[in-house]
């Protein structure tokens, strides 16, 4: 039996022989019945998330049998978190990205930014970064490892062979690194930013908007790429060659005219994003505007917007609904249902307590440590994965030892997307690791080296920085 058999095995056995225990004994002194017994649905569904034994849309709909079978709350208090708001944020999201990808905004906005880039190597690479940073913004990850590799491997065929190897690993591992580290930038980039600010105003009522999530995420997102550009162009990989004279790839007759249905889709994308940056000036006269209503009204727009002539195909129809992934917006329900009965049921509480008898730990430190283990766990783990079951853990901890859980939550999601190592740490490694042009040595080297910046990273602006200079 293989390790990852025997993952899936074992470790669901240990979660599902936790629960029976937690059934079978009463609770710890201070602990209600029903916080003890959600400890118990916890940790089976923690178990069944980092073990990936059954789809993580069905583990996340676990709450809506066990907590009303086990008394922790009735069927309205474990579904309601499934129509969160921060559900529909991420569904508008989706719909949009799918109205970028109809028009192929995505693939001219690669194009432009590798026209500007020159004939070095290692602009190329940067442009392979921050295109891929910028398309992850808006669009899943795998979608934009998808989108970006293809590209990436007709660059590779333009260059000697002399210095191919290197070229083409290094620039494989961009579109992944750029894929990741793009999607820390904004509340729609990863699940794993939504279910975090689902949670902060189910369980604390804090609201995380657009613009204070930029404000805290986006330099850590853009130093990091400056990190990742130098490692793989001068710590692994040595970079230096030029483009092959008289080749181009980047011909724009191969793609279809932006038409009606692409200047529209720009229109609305750019109102949409300006609305979500602006939205917390305009709060005092529009209360009803928000995040997700912004969303909402981009995406179900584009079904209203002629891709061609007025009365032809619209740019999104019934068949794109087929194309949206479901199960992610099940499974930021399911992490949101289990925070909130953590926080309802007592569990939370008691968790936060043992921070007492700890004693007097410094946040700093406490984050860096939670931030190495989040950074860990990634290599083996989704980030939705990590986030959803670790972080009632994490903020709770933090209350309990009279921090604000913000910083250290937040830093918990942001390191839960930092798996650079390991093919099977995200899928836009496992995209581009399949390609054939980088190794598992040179992508352990690079993610290694990455892996230890972020950590370093991410501790400094959210253990020292962010509790300064912003009021959370």
């Amino acid at each position: 039996m293989n390790a990852g058999a025997w993952l899936k095995c074992v470790v669901p056995f240990i979660g599902a022989s936790w629960l029976v225990y937690v059934l079978l004994v009463p609770a710890p002194a201070g602990l209600p019945p029903a916080g003890w017994h959600t400890l118990g649905v916890a940790i089976l569904m923690a178990s069944l998330w980092i073990s990936e034994a059954i789809p993580f849309a069905v583990t996340a709909m676990l709450p809506l049998v066990f907590f009303p079978m086990l008394g922790i709350c009735g069927m309205p208090g474990a579904a309601a978190p499934f129509a969160n708001p921060v559900i529909f944020l991420f569904l508008g999201g989706m719909l949009i990205a799918q109205g970028m990808q109809s028009c192929h905004l995505h693939t001219r906005l690669a194009f432009f930014l590798l026209r500007l880039a020159g004939t070095r190597q290692s602009s190329i690479l940067g442009a392979f970064l921050l295109a891929s940073a910028l398309l992850s913004m808006w669009i899943s990850n795998t979608a934009v490892a998808l989108i970006m590799l293809p590209i990436a491997v007709s660059a590779i065929s333009l260059f000697r062979e002399g210095s191919q190897k290197n070229f083409a690993a290094a620039l494989v591992l961009s579109v992944a690194y750029g894929s990741s580290i793009g999607g820390m930038a904004t509340l729609v980039g990863t699940p794993s930013n939504a279910i975090f600010a689902g949670f902060m105003e189910e369980s604390y009522g804090i609201k995380i908007g657009f613009p204070l999530w930029m404000a805290m995420t986006l330099p850590v997102s853009l130093v990091l790429l400056i990190l990742a550009w130098i490692i793989l162009t001068r710590g692994v990989f040595r970079l230096g060659g030029r483009m092959a004279v008289g080749e181009n790839f980047l011909e724009r007759e191969k793609l279809p005219p932006l038409g009606f249905g692409g200047i529209g889709v720009i229109v609305i994308f750019a109102i949409s994003a300006g609305l979500w940056i602006v939205r917390g000036f305009l709060e005092t006269r529009l209360p009803w505007l928000s995040d997700a209503g912004i969303a909402m009204a981009g995406g179900l727009a584009l079904f209203f917007l002629p891709r061609g002539s007025p009365g032809g195909d619209t740019v999104l129809n019934a068949e794109t609904l087929k194309k949206i992934p479901i199960d992610v917006l099940l499974l930021i329900g399911g992490g949101l249902s289990l925070a909130g009965a953590m926080q309802s049921s007592g569990l939370a509480a008691w968790i936060g307590g043992l921070g007492a008898h700890i004693g007097h730990f410094p946040p700093a430190l406490l984050l860096a440590v939670i931030a190495i283990v989040a950074i860990g766990l990634a290599e083996f783990t989704s980030n939705t994965a990590t986030t959803a079951a670790f972080l009632p853990v994490a903020s709770a901890l933090a209350v309990g030892l009279g921090y604000s859980p913000v910083a250290l939550s937040m830093a918990l999601t942001l390191a839960s997307s930092c798996g650079f190592m390991m093919p099977v740490s995200t899928p836009p490694n496992a995209i581009v690791y399949g390609s054939g042009h980088v190794t598992l040595p040179q992508m352990l080297r690079a993610g290694f080296l990455l892996n230890v910046c972020a950590w370093f990273l991410i501790s400094l602006w959210f253990g020292w920085f962010v509790p300064r200079f912003f009021k959370i």
